[in-house]
């Protein structure tokens, strides 16, 4: 049972109760989810049936200060527990909780490759290079990069023309973007492969096909902008009569076809629409003879308007058939001299590390994958016998920030889960990580998910919408901007 003294609300107490499937609780600020993380914590320990000892749950927080915290909470509530019901059991376990694994996903993928380090061929006195020493040595591993790029007879010209006009220094130049990618790359689960896509991707037929839409619509535009443009002068002739001479030379030989022109181009029929705009005569430009005043002043000027405009548009680089592939021809160089960059750059920087026996906190979390999954650039994920002995290990698993997941660390945990043992915390409008490869997709995808198939075997979505920290009227206002814009598309 839950602890007699706390006041748990529906939503928390289902939280803390459901057994026999995962739970995904999205919890706000105030809601009281670390309460509810610790009491099911507790809940578990106190059931022999489910777990054992303290040893068999697995809590991961975000940061150390958070999981000192946690243990803390826990062990508290197990010393009330213990003296309530006088059991030895809860007692014992009060000892035993400050060996718990509980901890930082990193600190959990440091002992899991410290007790396993054998299968996958790692020296087990590495060190964890902290964030000063990271930053040091890939500034460092950028400059024999580029120094590298220079002396490749293939690479040299390509990245002469890639750098030419660009800002290479400070947080914003083109050299930073290299670094930038190696590390967003680090939550890419196969590294290789997402590089082998990434050139692929703008060497496709589907990439003409989206340059080719682009460009139909910026010619479209154009001329969308001649047809208003003529049509507010003609518009302005009708009622003189002084004008219809000039208004009757507008309209037929110009307006109307190119109007039927640009239904061609709506329609995507590009070549049709090439044809027709090669016949239409260019547009007057003398103003109508006997008009004088502003109005004819205001038709001259459109009209010469008209005709630079029309001028341009067959002068457009789209109507050159070449374009489109020059077009794809440079970006999918400068798409492969990156890429190629980007690869040097992370051969350096993992060279540079080996010869420090030193690892970070990505090449914990995908040493650790590899421990736990037979192939982990397979598409389909498969357990090692090393997961299948943690799955054994952890009776429980308890998730704490949910919402700021990579999709390594998702893949570490499916490796660990059974399946119906799993508590996962989260609030999507608290996740704050995405430059750092955060992916609350993820959570969301789970949530509704969990929301659709609410049924024994599947997760239970839970709700945790109370909230104790903060007045009503306080309440009713975030809530109201929030509705309107905190939307999933914004979002």
């Amino acid at each position: 049972m839950a602890d007699k003294t706390v006041q748990w609300t529906q939503q928390q107490s289902q939280a803390i109760r459901a057994r026999g499937r995962d739970v995904l609780v999205t919890a706000s600020a105030g809601t009281g989810k670390t309460a509810v993380l610790s009491g099911r914590c507790v809940e578990i320990v106190a059931d022999p049936g489910i777990c054992p000892d303290v040893g068999a749950i697995l809590v991961l927080t975000f940061t150390d200060m958070a999981a000192e915290e946690m243990r803390s909470r826990i062990a508290a509530l197990l010393r009330q527990r213990a003296r309530q019901t006088g059991n030895a059991h809860l007692a014992r376990q009060v000892v035993l909780l400050q060996g718990a694994d509980i901890s930082t996903i990193h600190s959990f993928c440091k002992r899991l490759i410290t007790e396993f380090f054998h299968e996958i061929d790692l020296d087990p006195t590495f060190a964890v290079l902290d964030a000063d020493e990271v930053r040091l040595l890939k500034a460092e591993t950028l400059e024999r990069t580029i120094e590298w790029a220079w002396t490749q007879e293939d690479l040299a010209g390509p990245l002469r023309r890639l750098l030419t006009g660009r800002t290479l220094a400070g947080p914003n130049g083109f050299l930073s973007q290299i670094v930038e990618i190696s590390d967003l790359l680090d939550t890419v689960i196969d590294r290789q492969g997402w590089r082998r896509r990434a050139v692929d991707a703008v060497s496709a037929e589907p990439l003409e096909g989206s340059l080719a839409g682009e460009h139909l619509r910026m010619v479209a535009e154009h001329v969308r902008e001649i047809l208003d443009r003529s049509r507010h002068a003609a518009t302005l002739c009708r009622g003189h009569e002084q004008a219809t001479k000039w208004l009757d030379a507008w309209e037929q030989p110009f307006i109307a076809p190119l109007a039927a022109a640009l239904a061609l181009l709506e329609k995507g029929r590009f070549d049709a629409f090439l044809e027709a705009l090669a016949v239409i005569e260019k547009p007057r430009t003398n103003k109508p003879k006997g008009l004088d005043g502003p109005v004819a002043s205001i038709i001259d000027e459109l009209s010469q308007k008209v005709k630079k405009r029309f001028d341009a548009l067959r002068d457009l680089a789209i109507l050159n058939p070449d374009y489109i592939g020059q077009i794809r021809g440079a970006v999918c160089e400068q798409t492969q001299v990156l890429v190629e960059l980007v690869r040097q750059f992370d051969a350096f920087y993992q060279q540079t590390k080996r010869s420090l026996n030193g690892l970070d906190f990505a090449d914990l979390e995908h040493h650790a994958l590899r421990l736990l999954c037979e192939d982990p650039t397979a598409e389909e994920l498969k357990c090692s016998t090393t997961a299948l002995a943690m799955r054994d290990r952890y009776r429980a698993i308890f998730v704490d920030e949910y919402q700021d997941i990579n999709p390594v660390q998702k893949a570490i945990l499916r490796m660990l889960a059974a399946g119906d043992n799993v508590f996962f915390v989260g609030d999507v409008k608290q996740s704050i990580y995405a430059f750092r490869g955060a992916e609350p997709d993820i959570f969301v995808s789970d949530l509704r998910s969990a929301a659709v198939h609410d049924a024994e075997g599947t997760a239970l979505r839970v709700d945790l919408n109370t909230n104790f920290r903060s007045r009503r009227e306080i309440l009713d206002f975030v809530n109201h901007v929030f509705n309107r814009t905190m939307t999933e598309g914004v979002s």
